[in-house]
């Protein structure tokens, strides 16, 4: 029994050193991966405080960009409000530079028939604003014998002719109209020829 005993005792002593030994191997693989593990916490707990940083500047200039932007919108606020006031000004003296036309062609029309003297001076202060008048693309709807064309003469009285060729022609203009740039400010207010048959 005692040689039995003996290889019983060496195996196992083997068997407890192999134990032993794959013990430690495990507890040594287990340390190294719990190392890789601390490790690789570290680097994502980094990339994490990197990301939260990048994260605040992003933010940061977001909120300097919405800024940015409000001031921007404030702007342009600003200037349709004085776009608006600039273009009722100017509304306002078309209307003006209007009424002194108006009054300058009724005067020549006075002149033509009872103060032939005074025409020549009226004439001579149309020239003179004739500069200004063309360079801000002003012109004057004011003639007389024309087509009727409804975007530029409002029809006050009707005329009856038996000429053909006279039928929807402006008989006679009772103010003038205006043009800016293309557009009617103000229509000629005329009486027009009528075909009756």
């Amino acid at each position: 029994m005692g040689i039995f005993s003996f290889f019983k005792n060496e195996e196992k002593e083997a068997e407890e050193r192999a134990f032993r030994q794959k013990t430690e191997e495990m507890l040594t693989k287990l340390t190294e991966e719990m190392k890789k593990g601390q490790e690789l916490s570290e680097t994502l707990s980094q990339d994490v405080r990197q990301v939260g940083s990048d994260v605040r500047r992003h933010d940061m200039a977001l909120e300097d960009c919405l800024d940015a932007l409000e001031e921007q919108r404030e702007e342009q606020k600003e200037s349709r409000k004085q776009i608006r006031k600039l273009e009722a000004e100017q509304e306002k003296l078309l209307k003006l530079l209007s009424v002194y036309r108006e009054q300058l062609w009724g005067m020549k029309q006075y002149a033509q028939q009872n103060a032939p003297e005074w025409l020549a001076q009226l004439e001579l202060m149309e020239k003179a604003a004739e500069g200004a008048r063309l360079s801000n693309g002003i012109a004057w709807i004011e003639e007389a014998g024309v087509q009727v064309d409804y975007a530029l003469h409002e029809v006050i009285e009707a005329r009856a002719v038996s000429e053909e060729e006279k039928d929807m022609r402006v008989a006679q203009v009772y103010s003038p109209g205006m043009i800016r740039h293309g557009e009617v400010i103000k229509k000629a207010r005329v009486a027009a020829y009528r075909l009756e048959r």
